[in-house]
Order: C-alpha cells, then structure tokens, then sequence
C-alpha cells in the first residue's frame, strides 16, 4: 500500500520562502538593456526632395569618405539618427559614424563656407569630443523640416550645405554660413525606422 510522506510544515515554508525569494531575484535583476535609449532612425532629404538622400560617397563606412546626395536605396549609409549630431551605425559591426567636416586630423580646422563635410568615427561633442561632430538640430525631430548647423566662436554659425545647390547624385556636401531661406539649407527627414542605442 502506498502511502504519503509528509513534509515538516517548516521545510514547506521554507522551500516557500526560496521559490519567491528567487522570483523576486529575477523581477528586479537588471536587463542588458537599462540604461539603453530606442531612437527613431531618418532618411535626410535636401528641401523635401524625398528621392534624394543625404549618404556616403561609395556607399562604405570610411573614414572621411564624402557626405554626399544619392538616391534614396535604403542602404546603411543613409539611415541617421540624431544624438548630437546625426549618426549613423555600421549595422557589420554595431560602431557609430558622425558627420564631420574636413580635413580630419587637425585640432583647429576653420569652419569657413566650402569646407567638406566627411564621414568620421563617432566621438561625443563638448569638451572631451570633436566640436566638428556637434551638429546643432534636432535630437527628436518634431517637425519635418530641420536645419544642421555647426559653429565656432571665430566663424559663427555654419550649416550643411547642398553645394551649388545640385542633386545630382555623388554631389558632395559643404558647409556655408547660414542664411534664412537659402533652400540648399533646408533638410527634409523620413522616419524609417528604429535603434537601440
């Protein structure tokens, strides 16, 4: 015949004790998440041109390979997103690109109109990072018109700039003084998605 074992009452409080114990382990155990922020990711277009995006010069995540307008194709190098800057990132390795002005490498570069813009590797702006990365504009675009601007106490404001005001594609951007109206200054955006970052 069989017959049921009990179990001591306090050994079932016991058992009881661990089991919620580690539930409430695991509820507030952090996630590899905290601290991470989803962005929105955009297509830039010159003034409302929703063909036309602002990417990289041969489509290749190189250190300063031109900015330039293409068609839009859905590649890696016209997805941006905006910190303090826009941004992008190298979806093969997960590094983050910024938009920079030319020529790299040297620590006092004049913003002066004509000056190139270039792809470089991300650096946060302000005292510890590249000035030339900290593009004024918006960390969430409410409106779909949004101006880039970048300055420097000697020079003033800067903005990107369609140069010669060409869409054709390969045609590299620039930065030029700002001037209100001046529609090779204004940048249209699509939202195409999202990042974790």
């Amino acid at each position: 015949m069989f017959t049921q074992r009990s179990i001591p009452h306090s050994r079932m409080q016991l058992t009881a004790f661990f089991a919620l114990a580690l539930v409430s382990v695991a509820a507030a155990a952090p996630t590899q998440l905290t601290g991470r922020a989803t962005q929105n990711v955009y297509t830039i277009h010159p003034n409302g041109d929703t063909t036309k995006c602002v990417g990289v010069l041969g489509g290749a995540f190189v250190v300063g390979a031109a900015a330039d307008i293409f068609d839009c194709n859905g590649s890696a190098t016209q997805k941006w997103y905006f910190t303090s800057g826009p941004r992008m990132t190298n979806p093969a390795d997960g590094s983050e690109w910024a938009l920079d002005v030319a020529p790299l490498g040297e620590a006092n570069r004049e913003l002066v109109n004509g000056v190139k813009v270039v792809l470089n590797k991300s650096e946060d702006g302000g005292e510890d990072g590249s000035p030339y990365q900290s593009w004024g504009g918006p960390s969430a675009p409410s409106a779909p018109k949004i101006e880039l601007s970048i300055s420097q106490p000697a020079n003033g404001v800067m903005c990107l700039d369609l140069t010669d005001g060409i869409k054709a594609n390969r045609n590299p951007l620039q930065i030029w003084q700002c001037v209100a109206g001046n529609t090779n200054q204004i940048w249209t955006y699509t939202v195409v998605g999202q990042i974790t970052i």
